[in-house]
């Protein structure tokens, strides 16, 4: 296998696992280095800022089609700045279902996901051994990032090299203290 540049990672399905390998020069048999994650591309997921609190309760599209169906948004676009984010829930048993709104609303925790979200580097181990990825996939947190003007996006989470989300995105979403501020209880 060729190694790749530093940050980079050659992917390549092998018996459901992947195989990403990094290379350091500077690092011989392996240490901790800096590394480039891989950003969002592609245009932002607009929607709208409030969650449908219906069955599968979800976010509908800016244009208020039907909801979206969230794949990987894009980056957060430069000068985006949150007042809240938003995220939709759904919890219950046999017999009753509640759909919930969560917000936060909090400057240091909005301003902590907005770093995360813009991650361009993280701390891996690094050396010229192939790195093997569990075949695990894991979907971006839904949270709608809303502006002071209500113009609402949900971002991509930037990937390391196994195709994780950063460990940063991970805390600031699940860290931040969400307040329940919608719900609606159906019996079945």
């Amino acid at each position: 296998m060729v190694p790749v540049a530093l940050g980079a990672a050659g992917v390549a399905a092998v018996g459901g696992m992947a195989v990403g390998v990094r290379y350091a020069p500077d690092y011989p048999g392996g240490h901790w280095a800096t590394v480039a994650t891989r950003m969002p591309t592609g245009a932002p997921v607009y929607v709208k800022p409030e969650c449908t609190l219906t069955l599968g309760n979800a976010f509908e599209s800016a244009t208020g089609s039907a909801p979206v169906r969230i794949g990987r948004g894009g980056p957060i676009p430069a000068g985006f700045t949150p007042v809240r984010a938003v995220r939709c829930g759904v919890y219950g048993d046999s017999s009753s279902e509640t759909a919930t709104q969560s917000e936060v609303r909090d400057p240091g925790a909005l301003k902590a996901m907005v770093a995360a979200y813009r991650t361009t580097h993280v701390r891996e181990h690094v050396g010229d051994q192939p790195v093997f990825c569990p075949a695990i996939a894991e979907l971006d947190p839904i949270v709608a990032l809303v502006d002071a003007h209500g113009v609402a996006i949900v971002p991509g989470a930037p990937r390391d090299a196994c195709d994780f989300i950063v460990p940063a995105v991970i805390s600031a979403t699940r860290d931040a203290v969400w307040t329940v501020t919608k719900s609606v209880t159906v019996h079945g």
